[in-house]
């Protein structure tokens, strides 16, 4: 365990170093040219795209493919306070760790 995150031990990764150097993810909007050849821009909005049209969302939808749950979270709670900044959240004490230190 380290910091709270599950870590495998045990594990060599050192086949897979050359491939670390590049983000598997986007370093911004995937609606937006990138100045990083190497990004999956098609891809994450092809996710993004699949998403809003599930959910029916408007035709001028934005969106973005996050590292992970904690960056959803604070990013759900940052649109949140933008657009409702007088709103109240609830949470219980079960609810990831991420949400108590968002809220700020």
């Amino acid at each position: 365990m380290l910091s709270g995150i599950p870590v495998r031990e045990g594990i060599d990764y050192e086949p897979l170093w050359r491939f670390l150097k590049f983000t598997d993810n986007n370093l911004g909007d995937p609606f937006e040219p990138g100045t990083y050849r190497v990004n999956p821009h098609t891809l994450e909005r092809e996710v993004i795209e699949f998403f809003a049209e599930l959910f029916r969302a408007p035709r001028e939808f934005r969106g973005y493919i996050t590292n992970g749950g904690t960056e959803g979270n604070i990013h759900g709670l940052y649109l949140a306070r933008e657009l409702y900044p007088d709103a109240v959240t609830y949470f219980s004490s079960d609810t990831h760790y991420s949400v108590s230190s968002a809220r700020g």
